[in-house]
C-alpha cells in the first residue's frame, strides 16, 4: 500500500498525542496519576521502540486502511519506518528516504518547532496542549483513559488510551475526528529497553549503492 503524505501526517499526529498530556488541575486525579506514570516511564528510558499497526477507519467513504511500522526514539533523536519511506533524525539533521526510487532529502531540523519532527523530546513532557482527561474504564489487565480537548474548534473529537496495568505499556491509542476518521494505533512491541547506538540515528548514504541525495539543508 502506498503510503500518503496525509497518512504520514496522521500518524505523526497520533504519536504526538499519546505521549504528550496537559495535566491541569481539573482533571480526572486516578487518569492523571496514571498519564504521568506512563510519560515518566518512557522519558527514564534510553529509548522508545515501538512496532506498530496503523488502521485508519474513513466513514465518509467506509475505507479502512492498515499500514505497519516501527517508531524509536530517543531525545530529539527517532527514526521512522514505514512500508515505502524511512526518516532518519539525530536531533539536528533530517534525513528522508524513498527506496522505491532510491533516494533520500536532507533537510536541517527546525529549532523553532515544537512538533514531533523537529523535537521529540517534547511529546514525553507535561506542556500545554489543554485536554480534559476522564478514566472511562479498568479492567483487570489495563486502563480507559478518554483525552478530550479543551478547544473545541479543532477537527479533534477525543483521543482514547489503553494501557496495560503490569508494566505502564501502551495496548492502543485511538484518535478520533469531527470529519468521520477513527485512526487506531495498535502497538505489536513495546519497549524500553534498547539502546542505541551512537551513529543509529544518522542516515549513510555511502551505504546505498546509486543513491540520488537531494540536499535541502
Amino acid at each position: 500500500m502506498k503510503i500518503t503524505p496525509e497518512m504520514k501526517k496522521q500518524l505523526l499526529i497520533v504519536i504526538s498525542c499519546l505521549l504528550s498530556f496537559s495535566l491541569s488541575a481539573q482533571q480526572d486525579p486516578e487518569a492523571m496519576k496514571v498519564l504521568s506514570d506512563f510519560s515518566k516511564k518512557a522519558k527514564s528510558a534510553p529509548s522508545v521502540s515501538i512496532d506498530f499497526s496503523l488502521v485508519t477507519n474513513d466513514s465518509r467513504d467506509g475505507s479502512i486502511t492498515e499500514i505497519e511500522g516501527s517508531a524509536i526514539i530517543s531525545g530529539d533523536k527517532y527514526k521512522l519506518i514505514l512500508p515505502d519511506n524511512s526518516v532518519w533524525a539525530d536531533g539536528k539533521t533530517i534525513w528522508s528516504y524513498l527506496p522505491e526510487v532510491n533516494e533520500v532529502t536532507i533537510t536541517e531540523a527546525d529549532p523553532d518547532d515544537e512538533s514531533f519532527i523537529s523535537k521529540p523530546s517534547l511529546l514525553f513532557s507535561l506542556y500545554n496542549e489543554g485536554y480534559k482527561i476522564r478514566l472511562i474504564e479498568q479492567t483487570v489487565k489495563e486502563w480507559v483513559i478518554d483525552l478530550y480537548p479543551e478547544d473545541i474548534s479543532g477537527n479533534l473529537m477525543r483521543i482514547r488510551l489503553k494501557i496495560g496495568k503490569s508494566s505502564h505499556d501502551l495496548k492502543s491509542a485511538e484518535y478520533k475526528t469531527k470529519d468521520g476518521i477513527n485512526i487506531t494505533l495498535y502497538p505489536q512491541k513495546y519497549d524500553l529497553t534498547f539502546k542505541p547506538t551512537g551513529d543509529y540515528f544518522t542516515f549513510n548514504p555511502a551505504s546505498y549503492k546509486g543513491i540520488e541525495v537531494v540536499d535541502m539543508r
